[in-house]
């Protein structure tokens, strides 16, 4: 019960601490905390994060707009990627535009982008006259041989070993040379 009143005593002296404040005087005659003076700070910084806000959409903005070009117009800078539909609803992607119809062209800033090699798909499409032999086959690494894939593991794997082994012998040579 004495503490519950000592808090509410506490409360009552901040309050009144506080209040104090709008009417006591400094030396020039002006109260210490007025309204006035609260609500245009308020004002004040409201703007300023206004204006940052607009200032930081703007930038946004515009580099939205360089990094994808969606106009009618050939790109005069930039990676030029070309985009179409063809009859049975499939989205091509190119470097140039479609021979048979219009394209939609992107330009993407070159600083912007990476570049990942893609999954050899060509051996799906190979005639019987172009099939690639079994031991060529066999050792390409790709999704489509997994026995190609385990052996990089397990290659991947010994070089590792042969790597934490030298660090090993690599940190005894330093600890012996600084003895």
């Amino acid at each position: 019960m004495k503490m519950k009143a000592a808090s509410y005593l506490m409360i009552m002296i901040m309050l009144v601490a506080l209040a104090s404040l709008f009417v006591l005087k400094r030396p020039d005659g002006k109260p210490w905390l007025n309204v006035n003076s609260l609500t245009n700070k308020v004002e004040q910084q409201v703007t300023e994060l206004t204006d940052q806000g607009v200032k930081a959409f703007d930038k946004v903005k515009t580099h939205t707009k360089e990094f994808v070009s969606d106009d009618t117009q050939q790109p005069t800078s930039g990676v030029q990627v070309y985009r179409w539909q063809d009859g049975k609803g499939q989205w091509h992607y190119s470097d140039k535009p479609n021979p048979n119809g219009e394209s939609q062209y992107y330009r993407l800033d070159e600083r912007k982008i990476t570049v990942i090699a893609a999954e050899d798909t060509s051996i799906l499409n190979k005639q019987p006259a172009q099939a690639v032999s079994k031991e060529t086959a066999s050792a390409l690494p790709t999704a489509l041989n997994p026995k190609a894939v385990k052996q990089v593991m397990e290659d991947a794997k010994n070089i590792q070993q042969l790597m934490d082994d030298r660090t090993k012998q690599l940190e005894k040579a330093l600890e012996e040379n600084q003895r």
